[in-house]
């Protein structure tokens, strides 16, 4: 999978790839998977979240290289995951801190669920006076 341009410089050669709960894969830079880490077991520390949080968020990362076109390779679990075949086509979607690779159908499905929880705003912009 060809990583856009724009993000290549923050990512590096290397990027953590993650299996997210909501049917997509996240890509994000080392610097911010381990920040994300440390929160994480500060949380378990503290009674927050329990230890399996630790398991399963490690089991469902891996880190991979980029390499100089830009390119990362997803494994067969991880394309499975998102329901991307091999070949297919996938959306990369900016999301602050991380890329997220979804199947296209997965992507219309959740897009069109954000509209519905959180509706966009309608002005009544008629003549104010």
């Amino acid at each position: 999978m060809a990583l856009p341009s724009a993000f290549r410089d923050e990512l590096g050669d290397r990027c953590y790839v993650t299996t997210d709960p909501g049917g997509f894969v996240a890509i994000t830079t080392v610097e911010n998977f381990e920040s994300d880490a440390a929160t994480l077991l500060e949380e378990v520390r503290n009674g927050l979240l329990p230890e399996s949080a630790l398991r399963n968020f490690g089991v469902n990362s891996s880190i991979v290289a980029i390499d100089k076109q830009g390119r990362i390779t997803l494994d067969e679990a991880t394309r499975d995951h998102a329901g991307i075949r091999p070949g297919a086509q996938a959306i990369l979607a900016g999301a602050l801190s991380k890329l997220e690779v979804w199947r296209p159908s997965r992507y219309g499905t959740v897009r069109g669920e954000d509209a519905v929880i959180q509706p966009p705003r309608v002005w009544a912009d008629e003549d104010d006076t």
